[in-house]
């Protein structure tokens, strides 16, 4: 049974994101874009107000990378404009950045994680997952329980937890 932990009703960082701990740690930021002006973008949100010591930020989107470029060059932020609809993409981010946090909101390609092997799972101890459909949902919970982590479920004001939401999962090392 989900127990819903949660309610989100905006994009503002502190409310879709904020049960993420990333103090100190290197946190892979996908599908990090941004999309108004009412709030930080993720990466500087982990950044400035939750004290990351690095983030990796990848989006697809060109417009996302250029403001990143030209608003946000600090040297605990590496951009990456990059599509993440891959496997190989994922696990090219997962294996050479090590990180202990992870953000995902790929729009869908979340289902992608089901040929994950295990390996990529060794450092993160945080995992917060926008997922798009039921199915995504049932390939990531899977996912993330082989791999020893508790979930929590945060749900979106006017859908269907098995619709859409985001997945928090953790884990003790």
């Amino acid at each position: 049974m989900r127990v819903i932990k949660g309610i989100i009703k905006t994009e503002n960082p502190d409310e879709h994101w904020g049960f993420l701990n990333p103090k100190d740690k290197v946190v892979l930021d996908l599908g990090c874009g941004i999309n108004n002006d009412q709030y930080l973008p993720t990466p500087m949100w982990f950044i400035m107000e939750r004290k990351a010591s690095k983030v990796i930020g990848v989006d697809g989107n060109p417009q996302s990378y250029e403001w990143f470029k030209t608003n946000y060059n600090v040297k605990n932020f590496i951009s990456f404009m990059d599509l993440v609809d891959r496997y190989e993409k994922f696990e090219f981010y997962f294996d050479y950045f090590k990180p202990q946090v992870v953000k995902m909101d790929v729009e869908g390609s979340e289902i992608l994680m089901n040929a994950f092997q295990n390996h990529l799972f060794d450092n993160v101890e945080e995992i917060g997952i926008e997922y798009h459909s039921f199915p995504c949902l049932i390939s990531i919970e899977g996912k993330l329980k082989e791999n020893g982590f508790k979930m929590d479920y945060y749900k979106f004001e006017h859908l269907d937890l098995e619709h859409q939401g985001v997945l928090y999962g953790t884990r003790k090392h």
